[in-house]
């Protein structure tokens, strides 16, 4: 009588497991992608993704180790040479970091990625003169797309709405200068106006400070903005919905909606939504997730955490959506709003409080500065449609001048030449901002 001998557990292919950890990683799900890649520590693709996924955790050491077995099987492995680069270091390792830089530089002399990291590290091993000049050649790459594009932004932040209903723990509300004020008709019709003169594609419903939904004619302006062929992305709060308006704004043909929401409880959620209600906003999300779903848009939940125990409560708040059947959640370290806020620590070479590990890094043009504008409700332009809540980076007037026009204008031009120069002491938000670092 013949027996079978069991049969093995097949091991997944290297190809699926790439193509699940790249999943589980656009998720933010990086624990599990670390753990599912570790399974072919023999397969390069597998240990680079695994060394990246590591990298992004700031588990430097077995980040670096990954790399080199990438190298080792693979010696002509670019972007493992660069990552190696990278957390060596983070390392503090900077001047083992130099030659895979060199050599990478010499394959690609274009990228301004490469030129910031070789950079860094000419700086932290001694080379500090070398570093600025790299550093510089950094900065003007970033900042000549905008230039060959004659300054017009590729996106526009509107803020149709100056009030907000919180106080939210993570935001500067505590310096607005007001709260209160919507965007008139014509200011909206000629922000569409614009856009539409000079190519601008994307169009972003929130600026400084506000929430959209507040604004009593908001779904009409979206309508507007979806008509005009725009691509039109909302950030909310989430508290104005009821379950109809949830199902209209899920049936707009909006290109993305951003729901802020952070905590797994009563208590957790009310301590960051200041003046929020935790069942009501729950019921809210999962409302538009449902009206959204099998639609062209984009639904997700973004939690941005304050405070030093930040991991823990994006962990939790993760947990806690995924038992709502809430998949796409990324969280982030909350910033400092242009220096309004002081969170995590305070780095004395830059005079800057950040979550953020900042110590390794160093001030680059802003890529939101770079690529678009803030205009607020009563059409006031701004270099900076995240955080400028009182208009301190105003450039222009959308009524009074073109977007193009008020980019070449003198004053966004002395914005950007500050950038260009790195030297940021004479910009307001921008000194303090810890958005300019990497």
């Amino acid at each position: 009588m013949s027996t079978k001998r069991p049969s093995r557990p097949r091991r997944p292919d290297p190809a699926a497991t790439l193509a699940e950890a790249a999943r589980l990683a656009a998720l933010q799900r990086l624990d599990e992608a670390e753990r599912l890649l570790a399974r072919h520590p023999g397969e390069p693709d597998c240990a680079f993704q695994r060394g990246a996924v590591l990298m992004t955790l700031h588990r430097w050491a077995e980040a670096e180790a990954c790399f080199r077995r990438t190298l080792a099987r693979v010696p002509s492995h670019f972007d493992g040479a660069v990552g190696l680069a990278g957390a060596l270091v983070e390392q503090g390792r900077p001047a083992e970091a130099l030659p895979w830089l060199d050599a990478a530089i010499a394959a690609r002399p274009d990228s301004s990625r490469l030129h910031y990291f070789r950079g860094i590290a000419l700086e932290e091993a001694g080379r500090l003169a070398e570093g600025v000049v790299e550093l510089a050649a950094a900065r003007a790459m970033l900042i000549a797309p905008a230039e060959r594009r004659r300054l017009v932004p590729w996106e526009v932040y509107v803020q149709v709405s100056r009030r907000c209903n919180l106080r939210c723990a993570m935001c500067g509300h505590g310096v607005w200068q007001s709260n209160s004020g919507f965007m008139e008709q014509t200011v909206f019709d000629r922000v569409l106006t614009e856009c539409r003169a000079n190519g601008i594609g994307k169009l972003n419903i929130l600026a400084g400070q506000g929430e959209p939904l507040l604004h009593p004619r908001i779904f009409a302006m979206l309508d507007q903005a979806v008509a005009a062929g725009l691509e039109t992305h909302i950030v909310t709060n989430g508290t104005p919905l009821t379950p109809e308006r949830a199902e209209r704004l899920g049936r707009l043909g909006l290109a993305s909606i951003q729901f802020s929401f952070a905590g797994w409880d009563k208590a957790s959620y009310e301590r960051v939504y200041v003046g929020a209600r935790f069942e009501q906003v729950l019921a809210n999300l999962l409302a538009l997730q449902s009206a959204t779903r099998g639609t062209r848009t984009a639904f997700f939940v973004k939690a941005v955490v304050a405070g030093d125990d930040w991991a823990e409560v994006s962990r939790r708040t993760r947990a806690f959506l995924a038992e709502q059947d809430v998949e796409a959640v990324f969280t982030v370290a909350a910033n400092n709003f242009g220096g309004t806020v002081q969170c995590g620590r305070f780095h004395p070479r830059w005079g800057v409080w950040s979550l953020k590990p900042l110590d390794h890094q160093r001030r680059m043009p802003c890529r939101i500065m770079l690529n678009a504008v803030g205009v607020f409700c009563d059409g006031t332009v701004t270099a900076c449609g995240c955080y400028d809540a009182n208009a301190e980076l105003k450039i222009g007037h959308i009524l009074e001048q073109g977007l193009a026009e008020i980019r070449r204008g003198p004053a966004f031009r002395r914005i950007l030449d500050s950038f260009r120069s790195g030297e940021l002491g004479s910009l307001p938000l921008c000194r303090a901002c810890d958005d300019a670092f990497g």
